[in-house]
């Protein structure tokens, strides 16, 4: 019993430690990860193992279909050293369903806290942080301001370089973004996370700012699409008074939102119109990218180019259509898991990985876990514009939230 306490309190701070480094992307996470592995062998009990697979085979089965089938595609690919970095990177997605079948159990609303509350911290210090860079880097702004008056594009300069300059650690602005609206899903979906109502909606309203503030397009439309849920649910079920309020919320959030994202949601919209073109844009970009790609899966349909030679086999393809920017870019993934996996791994590839997110929304469709149907849903939408589930940043979260919540399927759904 005393050993049964002392191991629940060393996953505790252990998973805690994993949790406040996931949104830092920390190079210490695979030793945490270790560690959770270590204390689940320990306290291996083959009962456990065998409930537990009832529970997570729906949610995990095809991300280990999925890994060893590009395991195998490494006979056939010519890059074994690339095919081997790849694998690497993906380990998680086998070390994630092993992690939760060794436990019994897991302090979930704890580890959720400790992670809403490490973006908040992070989310805080990024903002002190701006203070001195104002001063020392901008102050001639303020200086004009102190002369001519504070107009409009007073706060659209000092919304646009804070955004610019507001992560102060290297992690790209979709994943910080993606990190952020996360811990708004369960402030949203977890009533009883924060007991102190004030606490609970300042946090959540520096969530929103910073995602507005960071102006990651689809992390804008992801916060649309919570919020519209938020305001509809309340609109339902509220009294008049809570009606107005929310309305009011809702309408000035868009207000904001529409002030602060204009620009760049404007020069989407000229991409759109100039999608056939030679330029630079992100929109034009994942054109270019997906006629390479299309034109690949047409060359080796069935079994793909195998894991290693992706970015190689783009490369030529940029090459031969022109697109000098991504060439001086140097980047070549087609930024679109659905593809990458088509490309590396053929039809077989692209059955597993699309089988993934099948098989949890016809199983979610049953269950009453509607944060777990978002967050799956959003990540779904993320591999669709980006290589989320090919970057630690978004793997080590994505495959652990998927287990934690799966684990917690009825308490998270308030």
């Amino acid at each position: 019993m005393i050993r049964r306490q002392y191991l629940d309190k060393l996953q505790l701070i252990v998973s805690g430690a994993f949790v406040l480094l996931l949104p830092l992307d920390s190079k210490f996470l695979p030793y945490f990860i270790g560690l959770l592995v270590i204390l689940g062998v320990i306290q291996f009990k083959k009962t456990t193992i065998l409930k537990n697979i009832t529970m997570y085979k729906t949610c995990y089965l095809f991300f280990v279909l999925f890994f060893i089938w590009q395991l195998l595609s490494l006979f056939w690919t010519t890059d074994m050293k690339s095919g081997l970095k790849l694998i690497e990177h993906k380990g998680f997605y086998i070390i994630a369903p092993f992690i939760f079948l060794l436990f019994k159990k897991w302090p979930t609303k704890k580890l959720i806290r400790l992670f809403v509350l490490s973006n908040f911290i992070i989310c805080l210090y990024c903002f002190a942080k701006l203070i001195p860079f104002f001063i020392y880097e901008k102050w001639y702004f303020f200086d004009k301001v102190s002369r001519e008056g504070v107009n409009w594009y007073t706060l659209r300069y000092i919304t646009y370089h804070g955004g610019a300059n507001f992560i102060v650690y290297d992690v790209h602005r979709l994943y910080v973004s993606f990190s952020v609206i996360t811990s708004l899903f369960f402030l949203t979906f977890k009533k009883s996370l924060f007991v102190n109502r004030f606490l609970k909606y300042a946090i959540a309203s520096v969530f929103v700012f910073v995602i507005l503030l960071l102006q990651s397009k689809i992390s804008v439309v992801l916060l649309s699409v919570l919020m519209l849920y938020y305001f509809i649910k309340f609109f339902k079920s509220g009294s008049t008074k809570k009606r107005i309020i929310i309305s009011i919320v809702f309408l000035t959030l868009i207000g904001l939102g529409y002030y602060l994202n204009r620009i760049r949601f404007n020069q989407f919209i000229d991409q759109v119109y100039a999608v056939s073109k030679t330029q630079n844009g992100s929109f034009v970009e994942r054109y270019q990218y997906l006629k390479c790609a299309i034109e690949l899966i047409k060359e080796a349909p069935l079994f793909g180019y195998g894991a290693g030679d992706l970015d190689n086999v783009m490369k030529e393809k940029i090459i031969k259509y022109n697109y000098n920017y991504l060439l001086e870019r140097g980047v070549y993934d087609p930024h679109n898991e659905f593809l990458k996996a088509f490309i590396g791994s053929g039809l077989i590839g692209f059955f597993l990985f699309s089988a993934i997110f099948i098989s949890m929304f016809n199983h979610l469709r049953k269950e009453n876990n509607k944060v777990l149907l978002f967050y799956v849903g959003f990540v779904f939408i993320l591999c669709q514009i980006e290589p989320f589930l090919s970057r630690q940043a978004g793997i080590l979260p994505a495959l652990f939230f998927i287990g934690l919540l799966t684990y917690d399927k009825t308490s998270l759904s308030e």
